[in-house]
């Protein structure tokens, strides 16, 4: 009986030490690489498993920034 006991005791840590090598392995190679990503200002994707960075639409459409567009009432009074 005591030797069968010994035996279920190492299954069991041996069950834990896997269970732990799994949660580590998850963790390097999906979440630190998110929270890196996230850290520099990346946007993560989880389909690729890839960081990118968000691109301005300026860049895009070519056009100048010029600023924020007006309220209503400043395009009211240039109207005027």
């Amino acid at each position: 009986m005591l030797r069968l006991f010994s035996r279920v005791q190492l299954a069991y840590v041996g069950l834990f030490l896997i269970a732990c090598m799994g949660v580590f392995y998850y963790q390097a190679n999906y979440i630190w690489p998110m929270q890196r990503c996230e850290q520099h200002g990346g946007w993560w994707s989880n389909k690729y498993r890839e960081c990118d960075r968000p691109m301005p639409i300026w860049r895009f459409t070519g056009r100048h920034v010029v600023g924020p567009p007006p309220t209503p009432a400043q395009a009211a009074s240039k109207v005027s």
